[in-house]
């Protein structure tokens, strides 16, 4: 017997978790971190575009609003972060990039975050439940296929 699960996650965790999942998600796109200490270039002549990451709400005491994290590639910046709502957002700042331009990247690292973060989740939510992953694929649209079984 099988089944197929599609999962709508919200983002609900503390900041080392979510934190896990922006730098794994940001890395397989070829992003670099930016260090605390340095700082991302002014905003003249760059645009700058701020992206909700879809179904969020962080509660966590130990997150603090405002608390960011940064990353750069080609000219790109984007800095994931919560906001003062408690929303996690993903801002991208470039030069010569359209709003457009800017938004669809933006949106593409949100997905990717929440996707990190979800798989990991589900991962240790299922062994901690006595399942084990029996297959996993990733397909060309980069969504992951999992196949779980009860026991070893």
């Amino acid at each position: 017997m099988s089944s197929v699960c599609v999962l709508t996650p919200i983002v609900v965790g503390s900041w080392p978790a979510i934190s896990a999942a922006v730098l794994g998600a940001a890395g397989a796109m070829g992003f670099a971190a930016v260090g605390a200490e340095e700082r991302l270039p002014g905003p003249t002549g760059r645009r700058r575009v701020e992206t909700d990451v879809p179904n969020s709400e962080v509660v966590s005491e130990t997150l603090a609003r405002g608390e960011k994290i940064r990353f750069t590639r080609d000219g790109v910046s984007i800095e994931f972060g919560v906001d003062g709502r408690g929303k996690c957002t993903v801002c991208a700042t470039g030069e010569g990039y359209t709003d457009a331009q800017l938004r669809r990247i933006g949106e593409e690292v949100a997905g990717r975050i929440v996707q990190q973060f979800t798989y990991h989740k589900l991962v240790s939510e299922l062994k901690q439940r006595g399942y084990s992953i029996a297959e996993e694929s990733v397909e060309g649209d980069q969504s992951i296929q999992l196949r779980v079984r009860l026991g070893q």
